[in-house]
Formats: C-alpha cells, sequence, structure tokens
C-alpha cells in the first residue's frame, strides 16, 4: 500500500507538466484506485484522503464534440461543483501525438467552468485518447476520439458586433455560429494574444475590461478556426 501511494505521489510531482502513454496513465490509475480500495477492504477508511473542506470540488472533464475527424479541432471543459475563487485545472494526456491540449487551464474566478482549446493531429485509424483533468487532489477523466477524416475542416464564422475603446475601457462584442467556440482577442498590429471573450451560449460573446491605451484595431480569433477584424475607434 505505502509502495503504491509513493508511486502515485512521486508521478504527480514529476508529471505536473508532462505527458502520459496510455498504458503508464492506466496502470498509475489503477494503482490508485487500489490504494484507496485495499484499506477498506481492511477495515481502514481507504488510502486517499478527501478533498479539504471549502475547495471546490472538480466534478468533470469533456469534450464538444467528443468525435473528431483527424485534424479538426474541438473544445474541452472542466466543470466544478460549485463557483470557484479562481482555480488552475492540470491536464495529462495519454497521447499526445494525436491530440493536443495545453498543460494547464484556469477557471476565473466567479465561474464554475472554464474552456481550454483542443487540437488533432490526422490519423489512419479511430483512436480513442484519455486526458485526466487534476485540481485540488480531485481527478476526472475523459476521452475524445479521432478518426480518420473524410473531407477538410470547416472553420466557423466569427461576427464583431461591438469593439469600442472608451475612457480606458475596452468593449468587445462578438458572435459565432458554432457555440462551443473559444474567442480569442488579439492586438491586430502586433498579433499579441489580449484576452479571451466570456461565453454567454448561444454562440454570444462578450468582454469589457480596462485597457490603458486604445488598441486601435482589434482581431478576434475562434479555435475553429474562424476570425475577423474591427476598428476600435469611435
Amino acid at each position: 500500500m505505502r509502495l503504491l501511494r509513493e508511486a502515485w505521489e512521486g508521478f504527480v510531482r514529476f508529471s505536473v507538466r508532462g505527458y502520459l502513454s496510455s498504458a503508464l496513465l492506466g496502470a498509475l490509475l489503477v494503482a490508485q484506485s487500489l490504494a484507496l480500495l485495499v484499506p477498506t477492504i481492511a477495515g481502514g477508511k481507504g488510502g486517499v484522503p478527501p478533498p479539504s473542506p471549502g475547495l471546490p470540488v472538480l466534478s468533470s472533464v469533456s469534450f464538444t464534440p467528443a468525435i473528431v475527424p483527424g485534424g479538426s479541432p474541438a473544445t474541452g471543459t472542466v466543470k466544478f461543483g460549485s463557483v470557484t475563487d479562481g482555480a488552475v485545472v492540470t491536464l495529462f494526456n495519454s497521447n499526445p501525438a494525436v491530440v493536443t491540449v495545453p498543460a494547464e487551464t484556469v477557471v476565473n474566478g466567479g465561474q464554475s467552468s472554464g474552456a481550454f482549446p483542443v487540437t488533432t493531429r490526422s490519423v489512419t485509424t479511430t483512436t480513442v485518447v484519455t486526458i485526466m483533468a487534476t485540481a485540488f487532489g480531485v481527478n476526472r477523466m475523459a476521452t475524445i476520439t479521432v478518426t480518420p477524416a473524410t473531407a477538410p475542416p470547416v472553420n466557423d464564422t466569427v461576427t464583431i458586433q461591438q469593439a469600442l475603446w472608451q475612457a480606458g475601457i475596452l468593449k468587445i462584442s462578438a458572435t459565432s455560429n458554432n457555440p462551443n467556440a473559444i474567442l480569442s482577442v488579439y492586438l491586430t498590429a502586433s498579433n499579441s494574444f489580449m484576452f479571451t471573450l466570456t461565453n454567454l451560449g448561444g454562440g454570444r460573446f462578450q468582454m469589457q475590461r480596462p485597457w490603458l491605451d486604445n488598441p486601435l484595431s482589434i482581431t478576434v480569433r475562434s479555435n475553429f478556426g474562424g476570425a475577423a477584424t474591427h476598428s476600435t475607434v469611435k
């Protein structure tokens, strides 16, 4: 039991930003399960302590779509059981040769969920990839299935409805015909990332935040390939 726990804890410390092979991920999760079950069978209370009281509990990680033609993007979502004060969720990937996810994603304060971009590569056979999310001592897993593509990916359509800078406040509203898109704002002149718009649902996105200087022009890009540019001059 002690060796199983130490192996798991050592793996977590070592792999904060690493990737897992499918076999290693499965073996380690089995080890963790055994660490929980063996003491219980023996009359104990289990080998892994519950999350600390007061901390938000990670409830799920999911993908939209969950079945993706190779070369097409997807959106991942991590959800907590309650609103957070801000949380960093670490992501582990069983097959980074096929699916790419960030090493971690952030859930902003005042929110219970956060989205992250997923990219895939072309495959010749259907491939199932497991992603594990972990936060505050809680692990959740989900799979995304990558299939051989029969056609090139189709970009979504992004429209900027408002892009206005006034008195140090930048307001941006945009839409996408893909309600699961992640829309990110870039400074057009330098192509530098500024921030991500909040998904209001139904393909509507918005953000208002302080911005010292007028950017003059911004570009909104979707993780599903669409983009649009708009002046911020009134």
